[in-house]
């Protein structure tokens, strides 16, 4: 059942591209989806070519049940596509080609009103390299009530200045522990213990209320001036690791809109989380009930 909730991401809708064969991605269109299968009305702005790449993507869109109202078509850009690397260790590297469609978002009145329509707008950070696309972001960022920033470092683009002005203008932050790493340096905090780094952002980030902390396969955390959640990570035989934050970051927001508690929803993101890893792409189909019976085998295996 969707609810009257509903979110609005901002960024990237590419092809990834991996030896298996290629599949639908993007940071922000990932948690479009999920927040879609949580119950959650959700739209991605972004931008695609007029090209064969930029038809299958908008099929896909239409099969998954992602709508495209504001995934604009691009007549001189191409749309993306992404060389996908597997590594060791679960390791994914990105080769992200420069020059694509989503690199020119414009904005328009139509999305501000949406925006600011809307219960929150989830972000990230690799839409940023290009300075049109940015700015649509600062603008609608500006229309917001509530503002999710995933932070999704991809080198080469770690911009610092673009990252911290995101920082600086959001409301929930989510970032990994690299990344944290990489900021907390920025500050000359690096020394320091994750939960002093964490603090160390949130009296400098007064305007930041909640953090989430992934962790991989030793869980997750949240934070808040207030308390420190944790929750484990689900042990799972690991299909591939794309998507799996995006997972965990749209089924806790899903959770905190229908106004469970906060561990509700880390358990919930966990689980979710859990199964996407345990899956083959970062949106494989599933119901409430196919959760449920993957936490029980979960469960029934742990003990």
């Amino acid at each position: 059942m969707i609810m009257s909730f509903q979110v609005i991401c901002f960024g990237e809708v590419l092809w990834d591209n991996l030896n298996s064969g290629k599949r639908i991605g993007g940071a922000p269109l990932n948690v479009c989806y999920h927040l879609g299968k949580q119950g959650i009305k959700s739209e991605i702005i972004s931008k695609i070519g007029s090209d064969t790449n930029g038809e299958e993507i908008l099929k896909e869109l239409k099969r998954l049940n992602v709508s495209s109202k504001f995934c604009f078509v691009d007549h001189v850009k191409p749309t993306s596509v992404v060389e996908v690397y597997l590594g060791n260790e679960n390791q994914v590297e990105y080769d992200i080609v420069e020059d694509v469609a989503w690199d020119y978002i414009e904005f328009t009145s139509p999305l501000g009103d949406i925006v600011a329509n809307s219960d929150m707008l989830v972000f990230g950070s690799l839409a940023t390299r290009s300075n049109m696309s940015f700015k649509t972001l600062c603008k609608l960022i500006d229309k917001s009530s509530y503002k999710v920033f995933d932070v999704n470092m991809r080198p080469p683009y770690h911009f610092k200045e673009n990252i911290l002005t995101l920082m600086s203008n959001t409301d929930l932050l989510k970032l990994n522990l690299e990344e944290l790493k990489i900021i907390s340096d920025w500050f000359g905090d690096t020394s320091l213990n994750v939960d002093t780094c964490i603090e160390k952002l949130l009296n400098r980030f007064l305007n930041i209320k909640e953090i989430i902390l992934t962790k991989g396969s030793n869980g997750a955390a949240f934070y808040s001036v207030k308390e420190k959640i944790e929750v484990s990570a689900y042990n799972v035989i690991v299909k591939d690791t794309i998507g799996s934050g995006d997972s965990f970051l749209a089924a806790f927001l899903a959770n905190k809109l229908k106004g469970t508690s906060i561990k509700t929803a880390l358990l919930q993101a966990s689980l979710l989380s859990g199964f996407v890893t345990a899956s083959n792409g970062a949106c494989p189909d599933y119901t409430t009930e196919i959760l449920e019976s993957f936490k029980n085998e979960m469960n029934k295996n742990t003990f």
